[in-house]
């Protein structure tokens, strides 16, 4: 795994027929009424960051395949889809459409919806230990499902010497990263303002509570 940034500038020949998939962490979108100027710069510096990070991984590859969690359809469905996760995301996502990338669902919507309810349930229940400990286990069985899809599709669409862009929380990378074939290598897209960013969003969610 690289972090990129922390590597000397690579060429294509350097990577064989490897596979790449650069991963962008999603960042939740906020209210920016409710955010203060810090938090506010913190979020608006990450993507200038992560833009200048994406065209700097052109010296490794061309992106062939965008996969966005939480998207379940195909085609313009499918791009639509990315708007409710940020309007950043959408906007990157249509720009490496337009240079000839494939947006593919990497989410089964019945095992998504699934896990969805399932996480629901969990932030309900306040009584039962019981009742917690069998709707935990559930959770985590149909996490696992979906994380399986998601590796499996990854490792269908990248053919040798392809490049992939992944949209993804952090934790949710860190689920599925094991999972991925040894052949894939991953480059970590984290720019400084990131790290800004979450220190921001934990005090955020502090004064929430």
């Amino acid at each position: 795994m690289t972090k990129l940034g922390k590597i000397e500038k690579p060429k294509i020949s350097d990577f064989g027929e490897s596979r790449r998939l650069f991963c962008i962490p999603l960042i939740p979108q906020l209210n920016q009424k409710d955010l203060n100027d810090n938090l506010k710069k913190s979020i608006k510096d990450f993507w200038v960051q992560v833009d200048a990070k994406i065209e700097d991984l052109k010296r490794i590859g061309t992106v062939s395949f965008v996969f966005v969690e939480s998207v379940t359809k195909d085609g313009e469905s499918g791009l639509d889809m990315t708007k409710q996760l940020s309007e950043e995301c959408y906007r990157i996502v249509k720009e490496k459409i337009e240079t000839g990338a494939k947006l593919v669902t990497v989410e089964n919507e019945e095992i998504f919806n699934e896990f969805l309810d399932w996480s629901l349930c969990l932030s309900v229940i306040h009584r039962s230990q019981k009742v917690f400990n069998k709707v935990l286990e559930l959770h985590k069985d149909a996490r696992e499902r979906r994380n399986k899809e998601i590796v499996s599709k990854i490792d269908l669409s990248l053919k040798k010497n392809d490049c992939g862009l992944l949209l993804m929380s952090d934790e949710n990378r860190l689920q599925i990263q094991p999972k991925l074939s040894s052949d894939i290598q991953v480059f970590l897209i984290h720019p400084p303002a990131y790290n800004d960013f979450m220190r921001g969003f934990r005090e955020f969610l502090q004064k929430q509570n």
